[in-house]
């Protein structure tokens, strides 16, 4: 089809000839058509060349970190008898994503390939969708064109970003709560050898595998079979209205990392949600990248009455969890604002949890003006909960998840272990639950 160059130029030839012909002279006459005549013949030359032009696309890696880049290669190749003309590619990104996909080739001959790149950067989480890629064929002047699709939308997921955090390290007669739990795959005694890993910072190094730390030239340690309470479960809250602006990716954020956290610490871990019903137990690579896939795009839901009455939609997650028969290894809540009934379930589940974890990230945290009242509320919940033996964490929009971790499990951070009986009274916390 002509493009407006091409429209232009059939316009003026008209125009050329009628005026040839009404003052009689030739020479404009001639120049019309010749207009015209150069307007057919690349019509002519783009509709019925002997090019074949074929397209694929490689996004790569298919899975990111929200900031890190994306590389999509295209490869066009040219499977038909005869050269093509100019070709411009361009291939259609969504506007979340920085990038430029515009590319001009001036000819391809027949069995030629040529490959171009370009580099794509997701700003925050979730699917995106590249192409599909348009490849237009023009001819040298620019007047005809046509535009066909070279090969169809292609996907990738922008995982959610993670700071790295480590387990407590035992401290002494007052170990954590989480050392307790957990029975460390890197024991000496009673457990059956299970495969290799690689190490990191706090193994025992008389579990060093010698001979495959010299054949991968990296220190590997000999990973025990995990037992059955090395358990964790990821909690996240995904009910409408319990965020607001930021609040809700932080929770994702914070959410991604405690998943990365218990993979790489080998437990056996299941992601779920309030509404989600998430990833079931497991562990390894695959495990792991099915939480993220999830994490990657989940939104907030809205509660069905059906399924939680009157109750509020987190507490009766936390009943059903309270209500389990076994004794399981850790639960992390991620949360936003906790309600008081909430709290008070959170506080009876150390009978069914060796340990129970809260990070709170309250919405008026991540708004523009203070609120004196919610920060006193919030500041009583944590002490609340840390009284009944429960780590609570509290995130704002300018807080390091990594520095607040690592402070949560300072020595200075344990607190004599009350807890509060449903009047209100102080009562020491009984020896099983220490």
């Amino acid at each position: 089809m002509p493009t407006a160059r091409g429209w232009l130029i059939c316009v003026t030839g008209v125009a050329l000839w009628i005026a040839g012909r009404a003052f009689g002279a030739a020479a404009l006459e001639q120049l019309g058509f010749g207009l015209l005549s150069l307007v057919v013949i690349a019509v002519i030359v783009v509709k019925t060349g002997k090019h074949k032009i074929s397209v694929s696309r490689r996004v790569a890696p298919d899975r990111v970190q929200a900031g890190r880049e994306v590389i999509v290669t295209l490869k066009i190749s040219n499977e038909g008898r005869g050269a093509a003309p100019l070709l411009l590619l361009e291939d259609h990104i969504p506007s979340e994503l920085s990038g430029r996909a515009r590319f001009a080739l001036s000819g391809l001959e027949s069995g030629g390939h040529r490959q171009t790149a370009y580099r794509l950067r997701p700003g925050r989480r979730g699917r995106y969708m590249v192409g599909p890629l348009a490849v237009t064929v023009s001819d040298p002047f620019g007047v005809a064109r046509i535009t066909s699709v070279g090969t169809e939308a292609s996907s990738f997921l922008a995982y959610p970003r993670t700071e790295q955090l480590s387990l407590p390290k035992d401290s002494g007669k007052r170990r954590t709560t989480v050392v307790s739990a957990r029975r460390q795959p890197t024991g000496a005694k009673g457990e059956d050898f299970y495969t290799l890993r690689e190490y990191v910072e706090g193994d025992d190094l008389r579990r060093i595998h010698w001979p495959a730390t010299a054949k991968r030239n990296r220190y590997m340690i000999r990973q025990e079979e995990v037992p059955w309470h090395a358990r964790a479960t990821i909690l996240l809250n995904d009910t409408v209205g319990t965020y607001m602006g930021a609040s809700w990716e932080r929770s994702v954020e914070v959410a991604a990392s405690l998943a990365d956290l218990y993979h790489r610490s080998a437990y056996n871990f299941r992601l779920i949600g309030v509404e989600e019903h998430g990833v079931d137990l497991g562990r390894g690579p695959d495990h792991f990248h099915r939480c993220l896939d999830l994490l990657a795009t989940v939104r907030p839901a809205q509660p069905n009455p059906q399924d939680h009455g009157d109750r509020d939609p987190l507490l009766h997650r936390l009943l059903e969890l309270e209500a389990q028969s076994n004794v399981q290894g850790v639960l992390a809540l991620v949360t936003g604002d906790l309600d008081p009934t909430v709290t008070k379930a959170l506080t009876r589940l150390g009978r069914r949890f060796k340990m129970v974890l809260v990070v709170t990230v309250p919405a008026h945290r991540f708004s523009r003006t203070t609120d004196g009242e919610a920060d006193r509320k919030t500041a009583e919940t944590s002490r609340l909960l840390d009284r009944a033996g429960v780590k609570a964490l509290v995130l704002g929009s300018g807080d390091g998840l990594t520095a607040s971790w690592n402070a949560l499990w300072s020595p200075s951070s344990f607190v004599p272990a009350r807890v509060y009986r449903e009047g209100g009274e102080l009562w020491d916390r009984k020896p099983e639950l220490a």
